[in-house]
């Protein structure tokens, strides 16, 4: 299909870009297919209008809403739909997402570049890179030192790229917590309150906050600042308290956030932070977001003039919850930010029914509210799973801005056109979390995963489940999901080759230690023999992953995942002589099934029900009660 286009002037690169992707050309000729008029119009539009061989797409604001036009109009087309009349008016002035690049894994530039081009088709025009410690800063060798952080050069590059499509590149950093990796070096000393928070008032950590500012303001375009500023829960109590004694929280909270965002406001930026603080230091050891949390209305004079609040939840799904939030923010300044999320980070795979549980009553709130800036966080707490997986969590968040709901048939095709993907295969990715269909639990591939065979913390909790034959079945179901070919479908292979494992892991510690209580030699002797089959499904989960890995993510960060891997194959290794040791009496028993299995949160009533939170995610937890 051949289109020539009229007056696109700076859209011209980012539609060469899309054209071998969306399966069209570019001609000179105006006796193309199809004549594309684009038309820049006042205020927040897309309007795609089409009738045999000539189409006209209205787009206002940004170029963003150009791309999403293109991308409705050649959808149409090859469905054979030629004449077209859509208008859209989007809820929000700012939508997109936000890409976790911290925790172990940094996705490659190529990737985020993908994922650029479709957010473009989607209509999204705004894309944070949450960077702790992953990005280069001048004479700070060990700042992101051997963890693949960014170069000036890689950053520029990607916000000039997105620059193509009228998507904006924020940076997203942290001035205070959640600089663990940052703070673990020697030399970091004079700056470190607590191993992750920040030494706030000293002058040492405003010298390194400054290079912070001065490298971002080099790299990023943009004015928008995302300074982080959330979960400092042990702030101040640290070598804080060593050198200046007690002192309210708040009180150093808000002087460091004055002095940050002075500095930030002297290198030309427009600030923004995470307000769950604001909460947590009024509501001490209660959830994020705490409604009973009451503000003085003369806090909103404590919070530095210009300072954007993001309100962050990904866990509730009452639509009341929002509202009341949203109302809350107003003490704290106006033009709040809403940032839902989707649910990427616990495990193995991409939990979409609790990205849409929790996420269209926020955005319905949001509507009903008049938030005008939302976005999408896609963390990666483990870096099991392949940030890949969560562009149909981005459809999902741009379709209802644009039509200002949500239609599973509307978001399936237009994820098809955007992705060249299935959105009912992205849907399925929950059951890989669930051990059985209508169980919800968090984290299952990775308890399920990590949880040793012969110490078993979990297994406790999932006796009474058909964990076995749950993942039996998904392994048939998922035997054709995913696309065939493209970035996509290694994503899928590492589904498909965790699916193979859990198949027989999930429940192997239980059966085993149910077959050792009665002393059936001939199960044991089976489940001996059963290891070898796991050791070889782990493998091959390994090399899967590792093909993933370096497609999508640099080098660096892999050794933890390949550590685990490798914990796991020795564990069966291990598992099978021990076994093997028992049935020929060259020990008297194993010692580690003799145990008795404990409920691993001490909830006895939980027990059985496989229902466990995210924040039970970590291999260490998981995999021993002793220290790692």
């Amino acid at each position: 299909m051949k289109l020539h286009f009229k007056d696109v002037g700076k859209l011209q690169r980012g539609i060469k870009e899309l054209s071998c992707e969306l399966g069209f050309t570019i001609s000179e000729r105006e006796d193309a297919d199809v004549v594309v008029q684009a038309i820049m119009d006042e205020g927040e539009i897309v309007s795609v209008n089409a009738q045999p061989g000539l189409a006209t797409i209205r787009y206002g604001s940004d170029s963003a809403r150009f791309f999403r036009g293109l991308g409705i109009l050649i959808g149409e087309l090859k469905e054979g739909n030629d004449n077209i009349s859509r208008s859209e008016t989007p809820l929000f002035i700012h939508n997109g997402g936000m890409l976790d690049v911290s925790r172990n894994a940094v996705m490659r530039p190529e990737i985020i570049k993908f994922m650029i081009r479709r957010m473009a088709l989607m209509g999204l025009n705004t894309l944070m890179l949450y960077t702790e410690d992953t990005y280069e800063i001048e004479d700070r060798p060990y700042f992101g030192y051997m963890r693949g952080r960014y170069t000036k050069e890689e950053i520029k590059d990607i916000d000039s790229y997105a620059l193509l499509f009228g998507i904006e590149l924020i940076p997203c950093v942290q001035f205070l917590a959640h600089l663990t990796t940052a703070l673990r070096w020697r030399c970091a000393a004079p700056y470190k309150d607590m191993p992750n928070i920040l030494l706030v008032g000293e002058e040492e950590t405003y010298k390194l906050i400054d290079d912070m500012l001065k490298s971002i303001s080099e790299c990023f375009t943009t004015k928008r600042l995302h300074m982080g500023m959330d979960e400092a829960h042990a702030l101040g109590r640290g070598q804080y308290l060593v050198r200046n004694g007690y002192r309210d929280q708040i009180d150093i909270f808000l002087e460091h956030l004055d002095k940050i965002t002075e500095m930030a406001k002297g290198y030309g930026f427009e600030p923004m932070m995470w307000s769950d603080m604001f909460f947590s230091m009024l509501a001490p050891g209660k959830a994020d977001y705490d409604l009973g949390v009451e503000f003085d209305h003369s806090i909103k004079e404590n919070v530095p003039e210009g300072v954007r609040q993001i309100f962050w939840d990904y866990y509730n799904d009452s639509k009341d919850f929002y509202t009341i939030n949203i109302d809350k923010h107003k003490c704290l300044g106006d033009d709040t930010i809403f940032a839902g999320g989707i649910w990427a980070w616990v495990g193995g795979s991409v939990v979409y029914d609790l990205t849409l549980q929790n996420t269209l009553p926020a955005l319905n709130a949001c509507k009903e509210k008049g938030i005008k800036d939302v976005f999408a966080t896609i963390w990666h707490n483990g870096a099991e799973s392949n940030l890949i997986l969560s562009l149909a969590g981005l459809q999902i968040f741009a379709e209802f801005d644009y039509s200002g709901e949500y239609d599973e048939g509307s978001v399936a095709k237009r994820f098809n056109a955007c992705c060249n993907a299935n959105y009912e295969d992205f849907l399925a990715l929950s059951k890989v979390e669930e051990p059985r269909l209508k169980l919800k639990a968090d984290n299952a591939s990775r308890y399920l995963l990590y949880n040793d065979p012969l110490i078993g913390l979990f297994d406790k909790h999932v006796k009474e489940l058909d964990i076995g034959d749950h993942y039996e079945k998904l392994r048939e179901d998922f035997e054709d999901r995913g696309p065939t070919d493209g970035p996509i479908k290694p994503a899928f292979d590492v589904i498909r080759k965790l699916i193979a494992v859990l198949e027989l892991k999930a429940d192997f510690g239980v059966r085993l230690k149910g077959a050792y209580d009665k002393k059936d030699v001939k199960t044991l002797k089976d489940m001996k023999d059963e290891c070898l089959e796991i050791m070889k499904r782990l493998d091959a989960l390994r090399i899967s992953h590792r093909q993933a890995w370096m497609l999508y993510n640099k080098p660096f960060g892999w050794e933890t995942l390949e550590a685990r891997y490798g914990a796991l194959y020795a564990r069966f290794s291990t598992t099978k002589e021990r076994i093997g040791a028992f049935i020929q009496g060259d020990i008297d028993s194993i010692e580690e099934l003799e145990a008795e299995r404990l409920s691993y949160d001490c909830d006895i009533k939980r027990a059985g029900t496989g229902k466990f939170g995210a924040g039970w995610g970590t291999f260490t937890q998981i995999y021993t009660a002793g220290i790692l």
